[in-house]
């Protein structure tokens, strides 16, 4: 009797450590080596044109970011952090194939989503966030708009800038009569 109590005591301690390494190794690989703690955001946006007044209309833009991480992310704009939205009126009379760049036309309006919440911007697990903005542009004008979150790392990369990460969304607006 006493050999089989020691033999499961034995089992007992072995499957005890093994599932110590097995959880210290989940541990390891989840929040150093995957990236769980890392910052995630989806960025979506969403627009509308209503009628304002004569030749002119209001161009509604909801800006939706989505923390789809199971942890939170704080933007803070001290820390060097971003979140901008910009609207620029794209020329016309491109030749056929011009490639045109997000950020090429003339900038209309620039918006720092970042100032109206004292500077932060706190995304929760599984939060979303819907920003609107409206801008009175004219009728047969064709608006690019982009969104742009931003977010320092807090280390330097070589040559001494700063270590950023990004994420981007674009989206074009003709605004019809």
């Amino acid at each position: 009797m006493r050999l089989s109590l020691e033999k499961a005591d034995f089992i007992l301690r072995v499957l005890t450590f093994v599932a110590l390494v097995a959880g210290g190794g989940w541990a390891i690989y989840k929040y150093e080596l995957s990236g769980a703690t890392d910052w995630t955001n989806n960025i979506a946006l969403d627009t509308k044109v209503l009628p304002y007044r004569d030749d002119l209309r209001l161009l509604v833009t909801h800006v939706r970011s989505k923390n789809p991480s199971s942890y939170e992310f704080v933007l803070n704009s001290k820390a060097g952090d971003s979140f901008e939205l910009r609207f620029r009126r794209i020329t016309m009379g491109k030749n056929e194939n011009a490639v045109i760049d997000e950020d090429e036309g003339e900038l209309i309006a620039k918006v720092d989503l970042l100032k109206d919440t004292g500077g932060e911007y706190q995304l929760l697990p599984s939060a979303e966030m819907d920003d609107m903005r409206t801008i009175v542009v004219p009728v047969g004008a064709t608006i690019s708009i982009t969104a742009d979150m931003q977010i320092h790392n807090g280390s330097a990369k070589w040559r001494g800038k700063p270590d950023t990460d990004f994420i981007s969304a674009s989206t074009l607006v003709r605004v019809a009569p």
